[in-house]
């Protein structure tokens, strides 16, 4: 019960910022469908006593006048009640919806607020996460807990102000009432809270469920699963996991013969000693048709409590808005390793000098080994580098630091001398274009897809363009059947999808649309991977052409490229190994050579056996 009475202050402190007025006309409805049923069962028992009076006294009486008017005012009031419902429900409808949208809102921006990307690794957080996922089809909705909240809060008011009119007929019996609900109320929503808290606690389980449905119903998977016949083994697998989760939470739901016997006994109970004193009154005397009318309306009323789905409703809220709030809490601290000072400006023009990796080390959450183990690297400004390494060397590790998405574990990064941790996050971002190895493949418009690498530039159509030719993906969009305005994914009308090499382009003319946009840090990290021979080699010939002017970091498997590169480094065992030019490394006979030499051989061979001659590796 107090993880519910919190959830749901939690609620009624929000509403205002999704809805004032709504707010206000909903609490203002709450409180005339609790009111108005009590003073129309006053109003009737009255007009009982003054009927009596105007059949003594005569049609044209004043006592008839009376009745009469009593009379008038209570049919006012029944249809003032009646009309009240639907504007009820439909408020508390549409507050619950925008509640629902409200909460998202705020847990998506705090979600993609912190500067890096390790929250999102942290599972307490994915289980806090996958309820902002459901809030459109939870059973956990906030929306329920604002539906649910009218008619039971009505009651409620209905229940004590009826218990209260009962003071006047045996004061002890209207406190009995009024001690009885609370009490009732506890027990029962402190079992509804338990079930909402087991509910939740499966949410890890219920992850693996669900990713295990999606796996079945997603396009990217949809190939392996026929080809594999991975369907029957799918489904056991969620059914398993699925029932592993829920039946904690059926075993919370099961009625407890002890709360639920117990509450319906007690009221049982005192409805029969209420009646019973009602009806002994009135035998002897003791109370007038009118006033046994009122008291008998009031004791319907204080029954109107009744415990029905809505009370279960309300349990909701002691789940998702307290988890989403906290999160929310949680992520927007984004405390440091140490307090910082005001966030350094980045100028238009940085970097001038270059980036450096001062003894950096680093090791993912949860990891038992490090990645980058006291790196120290020189990226000069205005020059291309090139990254080689064996695979889990920490090449795309160091991409991520470089781009802010990580902090390192030790050392430091530095921008011109400026620490990048001290750097106004947003602001060097803008400097830095990275096409990553998994490149987003958005099911958007083309302009979109090309767009989002500089969002305050997206409706430049001159520099989208211009980026897209140096990506070599103009001729690609151009022959799209809608263009620019193509949607990139069959799943949409008119939409297509696109081969592995184009979409390869679009996420390399994203890069350069943010380089068009003012970006003087260009990250490549494996960018001819999907592309086919001829334009791997167009990428190659452009390459020095791509990146003139700019602060280059390039990674790849690809010798033809990285040898284009104005200085190569090897990184083994987490730090750099080898520094130097192609040839000069070369020359060294180190592990570069070893790389290259075997990479030159593979291409060789090929060449032979296809009948050509000479390699470009």
């Amino acid at each position: 019960m107090p993880e519910t009475a919190r959830g749901i202050l939690m609620v009624l402190r929000v509403l205002p910022d999704v809805g004032r007025a709504r707010t206000w006309t909903l609490g203002v409805c709450i409180v005339l469908t609790a009111g108005l049923p009590i003073v129309i069962a006053v109003l009737t028992g009255l007009l009982i006593g003054q009927i009596v009076s105007a059949a003594e006294a005569g049609p044209a009486s004043a006592e008839a006048g009376a009745a009469i008017t009593t009379l008038i005012a209570i049919g006012v009031l029944v249809v003032v009640e009646r009309a009240i419902g639907p504007i009820m429900a439909a408020t508390a409808s549409t507050l619950g919806r925008d509640l629902d949208r409200y909460l998202q809102e705020r847990v998506l921006s705090a979600v993609n607020r912190p500067g890096g990307i390790a929250h999102l690794e942290d599972p307490d957080v994915q289980d806090e996460i996958r309820i902002v996922r459901g809030l459109g089809m939870s059973a956990y909705r906030p929306s329920q807990t604002v539906e649910a909240l009218p008619q039971v809060l009505s009651d409620w008011l209905r229940a004590l102000g009826s218990a209260a009119v009962l003071f006047a007929f045996q004061w002890w019996l209207g406190l009995l009432w009024l001690v009885l609900w609370p009490v009732v109320v506890y027990r029962m929503q402190r079992d509804y809270a338990r079930i909402g808290q087991e509910g939740y606690k499966q949410s890890t389980e219920l992850r693996r469920a669900e990713y295990t449905r999606d796996l079945a119903l997603n396009t990217p998977t949809a190939k392996e699963v026929r080809v594999w016949g991975m369907l029957d083994w799918l489904i056991s697998r969620f059914d398993s996991t699925w029932r592993a989760a829920i039946t904690p939470v059926r075993e919370a739901r099961r009625p407890r013969p002890a709360t639920v016997l117990g509450s319906s006994g007690t009221i049982l109970a005192i409805n029969a000693l209420s009646y019973g004193l009602l009806g002994w009154a009135a035998v002897r005397g003791d109370l007038e048709l009118g006033a046994l009318a009122v008291f008998v309306q009031a004791l319907i009323g204080a029954n109107s409590y009744a415990l029905g789905d809505e009370h279960f409703y309300l349990s909701y809220a002691s789940v998702t808005v307290p988890k989403l709030l906290t999160l929310e809490r949680r992520l927007l601290q984004n405390r440091p390793r140490e307090p910082r000072a005001a966030l350094t400006a980045v100028a238009d023009t940085a970097p001038r000098e270059g980036i450096r990796f001062e003894q950096v080390t680093f090791r993912y959450p949860r990891a038992e080994r490090e990645v980058l183990s006291g790196l120290d690297l020189d990226i000069e400004a205005g020059r291309s580098l090139a990254i080689v390494g064996e695979n889990g060397a920490g090449k795309t590790t160091l991409v991520k630091l470089l781009s802010g998405l990580y902090e390192p574990t030790q050392g430091r990064i530095t921008m011109d001398g400026a620490d990048l941790a001290a750097l106004d996050p947003a602001q060097w971002r803008r400097q830095v274009a990275v096409l990553f190895q998994d490149f987003a493949r958005y099911h958007l418009p083309v302009r979109d897809n090309i767009g989002l690498g500089a969002p305050e530039h997206a409706g430049d159509l001159d520099k989208m363009r211009l980026a897209a030719d140096r990506a070599g993906a103009l001729d690609v969009i151009e022959a799209l059947p809608h263009g620019w305005d193509t949607v990139l994914s069959r799943e949409y009308e008119n939409g297509v999808d696109l081969s592995g090499g184009q979409w390869q382009r679009i996420a390399l003319a994203r890069a350069m649309f943010a380089v068009e946009a003012g970006a003087r840090v260009l990250v490549l990290d494996e960018p001819t991977a999907a592309l086919d021979v001829r334009a791997e080699a167009d990428l190659y010939e452009r390459f020095l052409e791509l990146t003139e002017g700019l602060t280059t970091c390039l990674i790849s498997h690809r010798f033809s490229t990285v040898r284009r590169a104005e200085r190569i480094v090897v990184l083994r065992d987490g730090v750099v190994a080898e520094d130097g030019g192609h040839e000069e490394l070369l020359e060294l006979g180190g592990h570069y050579s070893y790389m290259f030499n075997l990479q030159a051989e593979r291409f060789r061979t090929d060449s032979v056996v296809s009948g050509e001659g000479g390699t470009d590796a």
